[in-house]
């Protein structure tokens, strides 16, 4: 069904000089679409008011409430530990650490409970890396850990066991048969401890509060982040330069709050738990790549970050194989070489920014530079702890993460900053571009659309294949007379009232524009019959405006229509110069009648 519509025409000054046909068109969005758009720019606003809330009162309340078990008895003094090695032979440990042992060796640790100390409602809180228990007390088996003997491999990972107890566990000899499921799994037994049931998540969190807070607090902002900016990569057709920013932002805190227990505190399943650490480790080099990749644009370095990403991708890929095949390796063991790759990984970026980059096209890039220089040397100091403690020290390796927290909040920082600072320079820019789009399309005086405008709905009307129009010609009466006489503030006052009523008359039911000095053009979409309406209409309102005395001369107008339609189809254009050369007859008519 084809739509029809009327063009009415008036005159005024034309902010065109030249009546040509623009070329190139640019389309402005509705205010039903620039509504929806400020409220898509208005949700990062709302996400970190929320988050920011959500932080406040976290740290509130973790530091009001002190989060310590009610009672804890640490076991470590009451216990003596032998290593049990596959080959038969056993070694005592001095230290209860066990950092040396390899996969299936046994680790057989006795605790003689005194009688001077009890704990209430008592619960056995075993911490362990890369391990399983079996416990038992007075020879009898209490817990028995349901790992698969079959592929023991699967069970590695930061582990919290709770194990109830009997009320009278005093002076009875406590027996954990520690296996491990990776070679040199590094756990020591300081951790073991006697807590009071259910409070086992108090001994997690103890002097800690703080840091769950803040790590939580960023991974529910990187996760909304993540969704909101899928969304907007989907409707915009396009990849949001925050997409990896936020995935890295939340993998990298992922890891950081698994490495301390804490998932923990907020999911039930042990497993899952004790692989979550691992599994944000080895994926977030990926969107960190990714990102770094689309911020440099010397072509050299590019295309080394592609093929630095593409070699990850496939490490990363062959690694999960391996971990979710039934072969006995997992992401644990695999841990060296991914240190070593990403190690590389970062090392490449670090040059691509430093050299890849250019200062004149990113103002900012320096932000992205010493963010990922300062991160990348904190890494190669927690990248030297960890082998140091593994292969010369032997020991824990899990006890401190103060130099990877620094890496984690500088890292963060840069890529927070570089991005607000990027986002804001091309919402700058945009709101720029809108803002001179609105003005060549838009008359500075009367505030409304100007011939470029019009030209561009004729656009429309021409690609939709419209045929049935009326266009309306109309030429405000005594401008001169008001500028002459009364001066150009009266003039200007006259074609701003006139070019309100024909906006109130005309743009519900088409487009108006002003045309040219004190000529106007306007169309009606829909019968002949409703454009004489709304002419009928327009001069009603000009008869008020002159009756009300508030310009000391007639206020009137001469109009000039013509139709098309089907059966006779006129180019508008050309019903424009009609309706033009008929308003000027009109005009002769007023001019002759007054006479």
């Amino acid at each position: 069904m084809i739509q029809l519509y009327t063009v009415v025409t008036f005159n005024a000054y034309s902010t065109s000089s030249s009546g040509e046909k623009e070329k190139g068109r640019i389309l402005i969005s509705s205010k039903k679409h620039v509504k929806k758009d400020n409220q898509m720019m208005k949700l990062p606003n709302t996400i970190v008011t929320s988050i920011v809330l959500f932080l406040i009162m976290m740290i509130v309340f973790f530091t009001v409430n002190s989060f310590k078990p009610s009672d804890v008895m640490l076991l470590q003094q009451y216990m003596h530990s032998e290593v049990l090695y596959k080959d038969g032979h056993t070694e005592t440990l001095e230290d209860g650490n066990f950092g040396t042992i390899n996969k299936l060796d046994k680790v057989i640790v006795t605790i003689d409970i005194p009688q001077d100390k009890s704990v209430v409602n008592p619960e056995l809180y075993i911490p362990l890396y890369n391990a399983i228990v079996n416990v038992y007390l007075d020879g009898q088996e209490i817990y028995h850990d349901k790992a698969d003997m079959d592929n023991i491999s699967k069970h590695y990972g930061n582990r919290i066991y709770e194990i109830p107890l009997p009320r009278e566990y005093k002076d009875m000899s406590l027996v954990l048969e520690i296996t491990s499921v990776v070679s040199m799994p590094f756990s020591d037994l300081q951790g073991i401890a006697i807590l009071p049931a259910n409070e086992a998540w108090k001994q997690i969190i103890a002097n800690e509060g703080l840091v769950f807070t803040l790590s939580l607090a960023l991974m529910v902002l990187a996760i909304i982040c993540v969704f909101y900016f899928i969304v907007r990569s989907i409707s915009l057709r396009h990849i949001q330069l925050g997409l990896p920013i936020a995935l890295f932002e939340l993998l990298i805190n992922a890891w950081f709050f698994g490495s301390l227990r804490m998932f923990y505190l907020i999911i039930g399943n042990v497993e899952l738990c004790a692989k979550l650490e691992y599994y944000a480790l080895f994926l977030a080099p990926l969107p960190l790549a990714a990102f770094i990749h689309t911020v440099i644009d010397v072509p050299f370095f590019k295309k080394l970050m592609e093929g630095t990403l593409i070699t990850y991708l496939v490490y990363y890929v062959t690694a999960t194989i391996i971990e979710l095949s039934p072969a006995d390796r997992n992401y644990s063991d695999m841990l060296t070489s991914m240190h070593l790759l990403t190690a590389l990984t970062i090392v490449i970026m670090v040059v691509s920014l430093f050299v890849g980059t250019k200062h004149k096209t990113n103002q900012y890039i320096f932000i992205l530079r010493w963010g990922v220089l300062i991160s990348m040397l904190c890494g190669i100091v927690e990248l030297a702890r960890f082998n140091i403690t593994k292969y010369l020290l032997e020991t824990s390796w899990v006890s401190t993460h103060g130099v990877s927290a620094v890496a984690i909040l500088v890292i963060a920082a840069a890529l927070v900053i570089y991005l607000i600072s990027v986002s804001a320079d091309k919402y700058t820019s945009e709101i720029e571009k809108k803002q001179l789009i609105l003005l060549a399309y838009k008359d500075a005086l009367t505030d409304m659309p100007n011939r470029a405008s019009c030209y561009r709905s004729i656009e429309d009307m021409e690609k939709n294949e419209i045929k049935n129009y009326t266009m309306v010609f109309i030429d405000l009466n005594n401008l001169k007379v008001a500028n002459d006489e009364y001066g150009h503030e009266t003039g200007d006052r006259l074609l701003k009232v006139t070019a309100g009523h024909i906006q109130d008359v005309f743009t519900e039911h088409g487009f108006c524009a002003r045309w040219g000095g004190d000529e106007f053009v306007a169309c009606v979409y829909g019968e002949y019959a409703k454009a004489e309406e709304l002419i009928e209409s327009f001069r009603h309102k000009l008869a008020e405006e002159d009756a009300s005395g508030a310009f000391p001369f007639k206020v009137s107008a001469a109009c000039g229509l013509m139709t098309s339609n089907d059966d006779n189809y006129m180019e508008p254009l050309e019903a424009i110069r009609h309706a033009d050369a008929i308003m000027y007859e009109n005009k002769k008519k007023m001019k002759a009648a007054r006479a």
